[in-house]
């Protein structure tokens, strides 16, 4: 199964999102990233699936401090632990922030999947937190092997990363909302 999109509709064009995105893209170029890509590819996707939906509903300059602040709590929570920030842990914890803004505003929201079948493909929607399980998963996956590797610190590292990008996000989505894009319709005022 692929992941194409969500099923909320956005009016804007997501251009923060799109820079991000193109930003994890370059980052890719480095030798630390590449070691961890699995996960690198996994938070681009989540970028992708939730970061257009959050530009859209907090509008383009609260969605960029919003990011910011999710990188940001993300690079700087492992360094509360005594631990140098990373960049792959910054960008697993702005993942989660995006995951835990995205299911707090949109709780029932549906993600789009290409589904292969014998003849083709179909698309299915399935609830959003079936696609971000799997994202929980890897960067759990992620932890377990640093740890296998006797590396404990960068499984705590992570782990800090990704609980500061969580609760950056969760505080970011309920600050900088703006309650009048929340309706599916808020771009369209209805007429007297």
């Amino acid at each position: 199964m692929i992941p194409v999109r969500d099923v909320i509709p956005s009016r804007t064009a997501p251009g923060v999102t799109l820079a991000l995105l193109a930003a994890l893209g370059a980052a890719f170029l480095s030798p630390a990233v590449r070691e961890w890509w699995l996960p690198w590819a996994a938070d681009g996707l989540v970028v992708w699936l939730t970061g257009g939906t959050l530009e859209d509903r907090l509008g383009h300059a609260r969605f960029g401090i919003f990011a910011a602040a999710c990188a940001g709590a993300a690079a700087a929570a492992p360094a509360v632990l005594g631990h140098p920030p990373g960049l792959v842990w910054a960008a697993c914890g702005t993942a989660a922030g995006f995951i835990a803004a995205y299911v707090l505003m949109f709780p029932r929201s549906r993600v789009l999947m290409l589904v292969p079948v014998v003849v083709g493909l179909e698309v299915a929607d399935v609830p959003a937190w079936v696609v971000f399980a799997p994202w929980a998963f890897l960067q759990g996956a992620a932890a377990w092997s640093a740890l296998a590797a006797l590396v404990p610190a960068d499984m705590l590292g992570m782990a800090a990363s990704v609980a500061g990008g969580a609760l950056a996000g969760a505080l970011g989505s309920l600050l900088l909302r703006r309650p009048e894009r929340m309706r599916v319709e808020w771009w369209d005022p209805p007429r007297s």
